[in-house]
C-alpha cells in the first residue's frame, strides 16, 4: 500500500516508476511518499520515500548512509556582534576546511549561519562521506554472495545479523559525529570571532538516509527525516529552513520530508541558468556574493539555486502530522569545498 502525503500529479513519471515497482514487491508494505519526492537511480528507491520490510534492503540509502542535518541553536541574547560576511566569509570557509579532511561533499550538502527572530543557528547538512562509500561497496559485496541482489536473506540475518547492525549502528554514530564537529568547529570560530559569547549551545540532529528497526520491522528512509523531536528541514539556498515537529502519528512511519525537493535536475538547472537574462544572473551573484571565486559560481553551486527546487506553498497541508516551529533566513552559506 502507497500512502502520498503529495499530489500524485507532480511526481515525475521515472520516481511514479519506481514507485510501482517497490510496491509490487511482496515483502515491502506501507510505503509512504513525501513532498520532496525525486527520481533516484541504481539500486536506490525514489528520494523522499519511506517503507517497511521483514527485510533489509541495504542499497536503498545509497552512498551516503547516515546523511543528515544538525543545527545548533544560540539564542540572539549571546550574540557580541553581527557576523559580517564581507569581511570573515573568507575566514569562515577556511576554518570549516580544518574541521575534516573529508569536507562537507558535493550536492546539497553545506554549512550555513542562519537567524529567525529570536536565534542564530549554525546548521549542516552531510554525511558518513567516505565510509559511506566502503560501506556500500561491502554491502554490494555481501548480497552478491548471501542475497538476492535487493535483500538479505533470512540465513545471512539470522546469522550475522548482531554484527551486522553493530557496524551499521557505528556508521550512523559517525554521521551524527562528524555534523557535531563542524558545529562545534564553527561554534568556536564564532566565539574567537567575537560574534557570540562561549558557551555550551543546544545541538539537534536528524538522520534522512538509513534504515532503522521499528516495532518488528524494518523502517528504510531515504530522503525522509526521522522524526524524533524538533528537526530543521532545509528548503534552498535563497529561502533558509524550517523548523519543525511531529504533532501526531498519521502514518507517515515517523518520518517526513528532508526537504523542498528538486523540481530540475543538475543539467536542467545548468541549463537554465545559461538561459536567464544577465540581470537576473546579477542578482545572485550579489545575494551569494560570498561564493563568488573570481567573479563565478562553480558549477556545484549553480545545481542548487533556488529555482532548482520545488515551493513549500502547501508543506504543511500535504503533511499534517508536523507543524512549524520557526523558519530560518540564510545569512550566509558555504557550499561544495573547492580551493579558494
Amino acid at each position: 500500500m502507497i500512502t502520498y502525503f503529495v499530489n500524485k500529479d507532480n511526481i515525475e513519471d521515472n520516481a511514479s516508476i519506481q514507485l510501482e515497482n517497490l510496491s509490487n514487491d511482496k515483502n515491502i508494505s506501507d510505503v509512504v511518499v513525501f513532498p520532496d519526492i525525486h527520481y533516484a537511480s541504481n539500486k536506490s528507491i525514489p528520494v523522499g520515500v519511506a517503507f517497511k520490510s521483514d527485510k533489509i534492503y541495504p542499497l536503498v540509502s545509497g552512498k551516503d548512509t547516515g546523511c543528515g542535518v544538525g543545527y545548533m541553536t544560540i539564542s540572539k541574547k549571546d550574540i557580541i556582534k553581527q557576523f559580517d560576511k564581507d569581511k570573515y566569509y573568507k575566514a569562515l570557509y577556511k576554518n570549516h576546511l580544518s574541521i575534516s579532511d573529508e569536507g562537507l561533499g558535493g550536492g546539497n550538502h553545506f554549512l550555513s549561519l542562519e537567524e529567525d527572530n529570536k536565534n542564530l543557528y549554525i546548521i549542516v547538512h552531510t554525511g558518513t562521506r567516505n565510509l559511506g562509500i566502503h560501506w556500500y561497496q561491502k554491502n554490494l559485496k555481501i548480497l552478491s554472495e548471501f542475497g538476492n541482489e535487493d535483500y538479505f536473506t533470512k540465513e545471512f540475518l539470522d546469522k550475522n545479523y548482531p554484527t551486522w547492525f553493530k557496524e551499521y549502528d557505528n556508521l550512523l554514530k559517525y554521521s551524527v559525529k562528524r555534523r557535531k564537529e563542524f558545529l562545534d568547529g564553527t561554534l568556536s570560530f564564532l566565539v574567537r570571532n567575537k560574534n557570540v559569547k562561549n558557551g555550551k549551545y543546544d545541538i539537534n540532529d536528524s538522520i534522512h538516509n538509513y534504515v532503522n528497526k521499528e516495532n518488528g520491522y524494518y523502517v528504510h528512509r531515504k530522503g525522509a527525516t526521522g522524526l524524533n523531536g524538533p528537526v530543521i528541514v532545509p528548503v534552498s539556498m535563497l529561502r533558509g529552513c524550517l523548523i519543525v515537529d511531529s504533532s501526531y502519528d498519521g502514518g507517515n512511519l515517523n518520518s517526513c520530508a528532508h526537504g523542498a525537493g528538486r523540481i530540475m535536475s543538475r543539467s536542467k538547472t545548468l541549463k537554465h541558468w545559461l538561459s536567464m537574462k544577465k540581470s537576473q544572473r546579477k542578482k545572485y551573484e550579489k545575494r551569494f556574493s560570498e561564493l563568488l571565486v573570481n567573479g563565478k559560481f562553480n558549477i556545484n553551486q549553480i545545481q542548487e539555486f533556488d529555482f532548482a527546487y520545488k515551493n513549500i506553498d502547501n508543506f504543511f497541508e500535504e503533511q499534517p502530522f508536523i507543524y512549524k516551529i520557526s523558519e530560518t533566513i540564510p545569512i550566509c552559506t558555504i557550499k561544495f569545498s573547492e580551493v579558494r
